[in-house]
């Protein structure tokens, strides 16, 4: 009996012809159903439940309080190592600090100074690693290099990061200086010239760009950075002066925080470049303006384009042979324009027709060597205050 029945077992379909489960049962019992359908409306409910509290949320509901979480913590008294500055790892092991100091003398060391780590050297190609997002100011104005001196005062517990840029040219360590100045006041120590600040200073000294910047302003930080400026005045050589600063400073007297040098796009033009400007009143927005090209043709050409691109927003005044005089069409101010040689001068935004002809008159003077006087001399000292 029993092969029979696995017999018939083996012989039982699953599934009818219609690929459904064959129902072995003939009756489900109510009991069944019953429990069935509970099951069905706890899961219907448990659904509309969730779906009505999923923003019904109080945080207080599951908040610890504070003098229960007091009274279970752990106080903590493990030894902390104070911050140190980093030092190079290849200078080896031992607690000595290296004493290269880069271009330096050791003594600028005296008073318990140690330099944090050996001097670092950027080119162009790798400024950005140092001063990413600035580089671009000192590379229009011919930057070559920058040498980075780490110093550190373990007892006061300051340090001071020196920056040495060396922009290639007296007129590109200015145009760096001038731009990055602002209103500071100008101190002057032999060739050195320079702006202190809470922390450092910024300063030039020939082709040489620096910032001495400390961490604090403390008098350690400013006892360095003057040992800084001495040691840069100490240098030996002679600083070279361009033509242009001379006679702007030396012939025309303009003070030394009162000229600029730009060395691209100059009056927004992509063409001119390379201009000299002095302001002799800094109470004025007039200046004088002085560019040496490096051919007679090629000042002629300058003053030329110049003169023809001045005429979209200036008008064009009679005057003497050989000098363009123009009126703003909009401000009224005055743009003088004039070439001698390989010389291409002039003044802008004058106020007055008399204060632009006398601007002019002590440039070619200048250029002559001869003195302006008179008239315009007597002018000068009441207008600015001193004399030719």
């Amino acid at each position: 009996m029993l092969g029979s029945y696995l017999t018939m077992a083996k012989k039982g379909k699953v599934l009818n012809n219609l690929g459904r489960p064959k129902l072995l049962r003939k009756e489900i019992p109510a009991g069944e159903a019953l429990v069935g359908v509970a099951l069905l409306l706890s899961l219907v409910g448990m659904g509309v439940w969730l779906g009505d509290q999923r923003t019904n949320y109080d945080p207080g509901e599951r908040d610890i309080e504070t003098s229960l979480l007091v009274e279970q913590s752990v106080e903590d008294n493990l030894y902390r190592i104070p911050l140190k500055r980093w030092r190079d790892p290849s200078l080896g092991g031992g607690d000595e600090a290296p004493m290269d100091v880069g271009p330096f003398s050791k003594d600028i060391l005296a008073g318990g100074w140690t330099p944090a780590s050996t001097p670092k050297t950027f080119v162009p190609d790798t400024l950005y690693e140092k001063i990413n997002g600035q580089a671009e100011q000192y590379l229009k104005f011919g930057f070559e290099d920058l040498v980075v001196v780490e110093l550190e005062h373990p007892e006061e517990g300051c340090a001071v990061d020196v920056f040495l840029y060396d922009q290639g040219s007296f007129e590109g360590s200015l145009g760096v200086y001038g731009n990055q100045r602002g209103d500071r006041d100008v101190a002057e120590l032999e060739e050195v010239r320079y702006s202190p600040h809470a922390m450092g200073a910024i300063g030039m000294r020939g082709e040489i760009f620096f910032h001495v910047t400390g961490d604090s302003a403390v008098p350690a930080v400013e006892e360095m950075t003057q040992r800084v400026v001495e040691a840069l005045a100490a240098e030996g050589g002679e600083d070279v002066i361009p033509p242009g600063f001379r006679r702007l400073n030396e012939d025309l007297g303009v003070p030394f925080a009162q000229i600029a040098y730009q060395p691209v796009n100059v009056f927004q033009y992509r063409f001119a470049e390379r201009f000299w400007f002095g302001k002799p009143d800094p109470s004025s927005d007039e200046r004088l303006f002085i560019h040496e090209a490096d051919s007679a043709d090629a000042a002629t050409a300058l003053f030329e384009k110049l003169h023809e691109e001045l005429l979209a927003d200036y008008k064009s005044l009679p005057t003497e042979d050989g000098e363009v005089l123009l009126q703003h069409n909009f401000l009224d101010t005055f743009f003088c324009l004039m070439r001698e040689g390989e010389m291409v001068y002039g003044v802008e935004r004058a106020q007055a027709r008399e204060d632009a002809a006398l601007a002019m008159a002590r440039l070619q003077g200048s250029f002559g060597g001869e003195e302006v006087g008179g008239e315009e001399a007597g002018y000068y000292a009441d207008e600015y205050g001193g004399e030719y």
